[in-house]
């Protein structure tokens, strides 16, 4: 089995940029006993510690950290955690390290040139959507950028998923069973960007324009991409004159909090109301009823990330890159059935 900075890390009770920096000769605040401790648990492992050759320099002056459009999402948002944690893998398992994670707006507001000196071979993966102007003043001092779950319109590379094709494979999945009145709830970005921009919307826009079927105003709300908010966009949807037989939101987090708002009302999901979402974080099989949703492989967005900014930095990525990962829809309770007779069955 192939030992990594990690096993050698939990064996000593450190970090694994500990590890690296002892395995590297770099500089620590460790005593000698504990630095010899990591290089003899290092042999009795069997870890090859690698000679410094030029290749092998090069490769440990390589610095890849994350970028986030909100530094909370690392903590509570399980698509964008998923992301992040399948970047730390990659990394793990190539024997580096996240040397950083930085919320944008503490990158554009403080020193940027401090936090990213140009003598030093720096990567930023810039997870999910960030605004324009802070992408251009980043680049201006990173050399090597890549977004991640997202598609800024900058000439960097991108590593994402097609929303639209996952909001038209919804759509498309909702007129099966029977519908032809759908809502929707969104969310603007947290830079302000419409929701009407939104590349879920789009696609949602038209898919319903293929359908022949109008887009009601009164049925589109912004949920924030969180719980409450999708609580509040439904509570709105239900208060209005008529309502809908289906919602299409735009994330499971927004789903779960519309579930609420459905269920306050008592009306029962799908047979009232389906609901349909993206993203299949690990819950959305478990709420009751388990939720229809567009898988998005975050884990593996992550990895590819890291392993093509690695490419990248090494030079061994010579073309800009623009990488759609795939996506599938999961069908379950929360939509009905095709065979399901909705609330205005046809004579």
């Amino acid at each position: 089995m192939r030992i990594t900075l990690k096993d050698i890390a939990e064996k000593c009770n450190v970090s694994i940029s500990t590890v690296s920096r002892v395995l590297n000769d770099e500089a620590t605040s460790l005593s000698e006993d504990e630095r010899m401790q990591i290089i003899n648990t290092a042999k009795e492992l069997g870890y090859r510690v690698k000679k410094k050759t030029e290749k092998n320099q090069k490769k440990s002056e390589i610095k890849i950290g994350c970028v986030l459009n909100r530094m909370k999402s690392k903590y509570e948002d399980p698509y964008f955690s998923g992301i992040i944690y399948g970047v730390e893998r990659e990394l793990i398992e190539q024997d580096r390290i996240l040397h950083f994670t930085y919320d944008i707006r503490d990158v554009v507001q403080g020193n940027i040139g401090e936090m990213f000196p140009k003598n030093e071979n720096i990567g930023v993966l810039c997870i999910g959507p960030i605004d324009h102007a802070s992408l251009e003043k980043l680049s201006g001092h990173v050399k090597f950028m890549m977004s991640v779950g997202a598609e800024p319109d900058l000439n960097i590379d991108k590593v994402t998923v097609n929303f639209k094709q996952g909001s038209m494979m919804v759509v498309d999945h909702l007129v099966e069973c029977g519908h032809r009145e759908i809502a929707f709830i969104g969310g603007r970005s947290p830079f302000d960007m419409p929701l009407e921009k939104e590349q879920r919307f789009l696609g949602f826009q038209m898919a319903m324009a293929k359908h022949n079927m109008p887009v009601n105003p009164d049925w589109i709300e912004d949920g924030r991409f969180d719980i409450n908010g999708g609580y509040e966009a439904m509570k709105k949807i239900l208060s209005q004159k008529s309502i809908p037989t289906a919602v299409y939101t735009a994330s499971d987090r927004m789903a779960y909090g519309a579930y609420k708002a459905i269920q306050e009302m008592g009306l029962s999901i799908p047979d009232d109301i389906a609901v349909a979402s993206f993203d299949d974080i690990d819950m959305s099989e478990f709420v009751n009823p388990p939720l229809t949703t567009v898988r998005v492989h975050k884990e593996e967005l992550g990895r590819t990330a890291a392993r093509l900014m690695i490419q990248r930095m090494e030079g061994t990525l010579p073309l800009p890159l623009l990488c759609y990962l795939p996506i599938e829809l999961i069908v379950r309770e929360s939509s009905g059935s095709i065979y399901n007779k909705i609330r205005h069955p046809a004579s």
